[in-house]
């Protein structure tokens, strides 16, 4: 009870040096008035509370006063300790107890205080904070030190914080890798050079050598996706694989349910297995990977885009239309322009591949589909239409799909003609070469007066180095293929083939 008296005083003293009481019902009203309409503006809502269309003083007091009321309510929400199930939550919850703490220490309720900040140390150590593991044994090693004399109890303290100093100093390292390479490839778009290259593989055998010595979640989460992206640049997708399942094995076995680090590895392993093709077993691990993740939120949009590549791949028609719509239907996508106006893309092709008879769709489907009009789809992408670094040969490949089926060839022929500008303008680095390929076998294709056979022939020297190359799935990218060339050749050679 030492302890519940000690927090019982402290907040009644400090209720007392405020002076909420004068506020109370006025916030009341407030939080009453947001219940209605939260999107007010200061001027609506000092109308509503105060009656004046001038935004008073009274007024700016409140605003100040409800602020920290409802931060104070969010603290106090997502700091319960029924959070401790997540390493996120309770990095959370172990700020409460920290604060709590030194608040107690600070009104000189010393014993109580060490007893909640023991209590810190605990799950910080539990739950792989090392910052925060560090400050508070710096502050218990000081009390058993030369407040309460417990040299047992200071010695062990004191080595933990060379401990954790060394961790310390490690995850600064881990981190700082991350921010260098993550910056090197958003500068190298067209991607890395052997130099780069080289210096990052230096880089991941350090973090590695460093993780032997030290098992942190922020090593073990960063240093194993930062080694499966290495394998990845450089195209081993096999030793990619083995990096994301011992990632995997690792994460698991730090037993603080970090989220992060589960899911990274997963999609790392799905990614792996889609680049083996073995489409399949990736298939199963893009499932546990969009089990783990919350509809509409980032990662779910980028997770099913890689999904649905892999889809594609098994040519898993059904299981397509259902996530495309799904996906499409969802409430959250305007909320990321760059996904939002891939999924438009994807809805696109849908509507072609419905028109092919790749995708059967039944009276209840044709509910949940919107009318689909090409015209209407180029007009509303804004951001393709200002692109010049490569996404935008999805749309004008789109076009031409579009005009196969509906046999204008004429029109099919300028379109390539612009394709041809647009290579020799804008495609001119490696990272461009699965675009080029593909441009060049269209090409062909008229040359071959879309004759399915002589277009097979003079195009294949060209397929077989598609099919070789690698995709390129990473997002930020600019040769992101929202259906991979090598499948969209094939549905080019099926329609020449029932056009002949």
């Amino acid at each position: 009870m030492e302890l519940i008296n000690a927090l019982y005083k402290l907040k009644k003293y400090l209720i007392s040096k405020r002076r909420d009481d004068i506020y109370s019902k006025k916030i009341a009203e407030f939080e009453e008035v947001l219940d209605t309409n939260s999107s007010l503006t200061d001027q609506e809502a000092c109308k509503l509370l105060y009656g004046s269309n001038n935004i008073t003083i009274t007024y700016r007091s409140l605003k100040y006063r409800v602020e920290e009321k409802l931060m104070n309510d969010l603290f106090h929400l997502c700091s319960d300790e029924e959070n401790l199930k997540t390493r996120v939550n309770a990095g959370i919850v172990l700020d409460k107890l920290i604060i709590t703490g030194q608040a107690l220490k600070k009104q000189f309720y010393r014993k109580e205080a060490i007893l909640i900040l023991e209590k810190s140390y605990k799950l910080a150590e539990k739950f792989s904070f090392s910052a925060q593991a560090l400050n508070l044994g710096q502050i218990l090693a000081m009390h058993y030190g030369y407040v309460e004399t417990n040299e047992k109890k200071m010695t062990y303290y004191l080595d933990k914080n060379k401990y954790y100093l060394n961790i310390l100093n490690a995850e600064n390292y881990v981190r700082e890798c991350n921010v260098v390479i993550s910056n090197m490839y958003l500068r190298n778009i067209g991607g890395f050079s052997e130099t780069q290259l080289e210096e990052i593989s230096l880089m991941v055998l350090k973090m590695n050598t460093l993780k032997e010595d030290f098992k942190s979640n922020t090593i073990v989460v960063f240093v194993n996706d930062l080694t499966y992206f290495y394998y990845q640049s450089i195209g081993d997708y096999k030793k990619g694989l083995e990096a994301a399942i011992k990632g995997l094995e690792e994460n698991i076995l730090l037993n603080n349910e970090d989220v992060l680090g589960i899911y990274q590895s997963k999609r790392n392993i799905a990614l792996s297995l889609f680049y083996l093709r073995k489409y399949e077993e990736a298939s199963s691990w893009y499932k546990e990977v969009i089990a783990m993740l919350t509809p509409g939120t980032r990662n779910w949009f980028f997770a099913t885009s890689l999904y649905y590549l892999n889809l594609i791949s098994l040519r898993s028609y059904e299981a397509l239309f259902k996530l495309s719509t799904e996906v499409l239907n969802n409430k959250n996508l305007f909320k990321f322009p760059y996904f939002e106006e891939q999924w438009k893309i994807r809805e696109a092709y849908m509507h072609f591949l419905i028109r092919v008879g790749k995708i059967n769709i039944d009276g209840d489907d044709k509910k949940i589909i919107k009318p689909f009009s090409l015209s209407k789809f180029m007009n509303s992408l804004p951001f393709h239409s200002k692109d010049k670094s490569g996404q935008n040969i999805t749309i004008i490949v789109l076009q031409i799909l579009f005009l196969l089926t509906d046999n204008k060839y004429g029109q099919i022929i300028d379109r390539i003609d612009a394709l041809n500008q647009y290579t020799y303008r804008y495609l001119r680095k490696d990272e461009t070469f699965r675009s080029n390929c593909f441009i060049k076998m269209l090409v062909l294709m008229t040359k071959a007066d879309f004759h399915p056979i002589r277009t097979n022939t003079y195009t294949e020297d060209l397929r077989k180095k598609l099919e070789n190359s690698s995709l390129i799935t990473d997002e930020k990218s600019t040769q992101v293929e929202i259906i991979p060339y090598d499948y969209l050749w094939r549905l080019i050679l099926e329609l020449l083939e029932s056009k002949k």
